[in-house]
């Protein structure tokens, strides 16, 4: 049987970079054979109650391979053995399996990140005192729209125009800088938890640039697994973007020179380019140092290429020179913007959504709903004080489709502080 050492040499010199730090071993050996966390969670389905034959949530994920956390609907042994399964038909060796659920005591990094620090963060992050509510996605019912007096759920297909997309200060800021950096250049990384709006803000960049008929020629990388990126599937993504009637050139040599003449041509004609990589927090180490290279292509006094990468806090922690020593060069050229929990904006998210279907928060909502809501999704610190929001739209969007279901099947008029803590 191999020790936790070994299971860390095994990781190290897989083909895929481990992640630098994880509290048990999965997360490293997904990893190292291009298993993406998103991906191990929608091949593992759990088995009780409202949530039998789904697959695990993408919240649930990460609290389990980040935290050790798992979730109460679904038994600990069930998720495991769907779990060594899926890396017994990836070819991982037995030894290795037999080490997946310890956790990572010989960090070589330990004195980076002691135990309860995350490599990726650079802050100390500890784990909440009691476990987190994971809120598994439910439509609003049949029942629930009666009650209401709705015919639409406020939350599905909820973007049809700009006018949709709400925007606190903060994501009005991470908006305009996004758009900014398309028109006029620039790196940018936008960094968020998952549901915080990453993807309504991509889509929204792109109506823009659509709407506005702006010369922005946006090269988005295809690949789903963003650990897989290389120099060469971005060369070849800017020219299948760009110029997609040519014969890709089969060497990496080829394909660079290919690919900035591209740019250039495109460039003397008018237009601008930005390279937009979302999952960007999977990226290998060595492709982030190589974006470098292509941040820096230019004609003259003119960058050809600026660049937008979208990420999950793994990404800012990437993005840490005290972490990453080697990769300082590009991370001292990249802005980093990170979109924060709605908090105080909390009543205003929700007014706009409920506007889109002619409906009046006040007939949904009592007024110690939204505290009970903050409370319901924020999490203390058991060391140094602090909480950990996660008021994200997402979250928001299914603590209060579950409220109105609740209410619906209890009877209730309003959505109130007592049904929010029922849930």
């Amino acid at each position: 049987m191999l020790t936790a050492r070994a299971t860390k040499k095994y990781l190290t010199t897989a083909n895929k970079e481990a992640p630098s730090y994880m509290p048990i071993h999965l997360k490293g050996v997904l990893a190292s054979i291009g298993i993406s966390q998103e991906q191990w969670a929608n091949s593992v389905t759990q088995t009780k109650g409202r949530v039998q034959g789904k697959p695990l949530s993408h919240t649930a994920a990460a609290q389990i391979l980040n935290w050790n956390i798992w979730p109460k609907l679904t038994a600990r042994d069930h998720l495991k053995r769907q779990t060594e399964s899926i890396l017994r038909g990836a070819n991982v060796p037995d030894d290795i399996i037999r080490t997946i659920w310890d956790e990572d005591l010989y960090d070589e990094n330990r004195h980076k990140h002691p135990l309860g620090v995350h490599a990726t963060s650079g802050k100390r992050k500890h784990q909440p005192d009691h476990e987190p509510v994971h809120l598994e996605v439910e439509m609003l019912t049949t029942a629930a729209k009666k009650r209401f007096e709705i015919f639409r759920d406020p939350f599905v297909e909820d973007i049809q125009s700009p006018d949709d997309v709400f925007l606190s200060s903060d994501q009005r800021y991470i908006r305009e800088a996004m758009y900014s950096t398309a028109k006029h250049g620039g790196f940018l990384a936008v960094v968020g938890e998952s549901g915080s709006g990453k993807t309504t803000l991509r889509r929204d960049l792109l109506e823009r640039i659509a709407r506005a008929k702006l010369q922005v020629a946006v090269i988005q990388p295809r690949a789903f697994d963003k650990a897989a990126l290389t120099a060469s599937s971005i060369c070849e993504a800017i020219v299948r973007d760009l110029s997609p009637q040519q014969k890709l050139r089969q060497t990496l040599e080829g394909k660079a020179r290919q690919a900035e003449t591209i740019l250039m041509g495109s460039g003397r004609g008018g237009n601008a380019h930005v390279l937009l990589i979302e999952e960007a927090h999977d990226l290998s180490l060595k492709t982030l140092k190589l974006l470098k290279r292509f941040w820096e292509l230019e004609d003259g006094f003119k960058k050809l290429l600026s660049i937008i990468l979208v990420g999950q806090p793994e990404l800012k922690g990437m993005l840490d020179a005290r972490l990453n020593y080697e990769a300082r060069e590009v991370i001292n050229r990249c802005e980093i913007a990170e979109l924060m929990p709605l908090n105080g904006n909390l009543e205003e998210y929700l007014a706009l959504k409920f506007k889109r279907i002619g409906k009046k928060p006040g007939d949904v909502f009592d007024k110690d709903a939204y505290d009970a809501m903050r409370a319901k999704l924020t999490m203390r610190r058991r060391e140094g004080g602090g909480v950990i929001s996660m008021l994200y739209p997402l979250v928001v969007n299914n603590l209060v489709t579950k409220a109105m279901n609740a209410c619906a099947a209890a009877g209730v008029d309003k959505v109130d502080a007592d049904v929010i803590k029922g849930i």
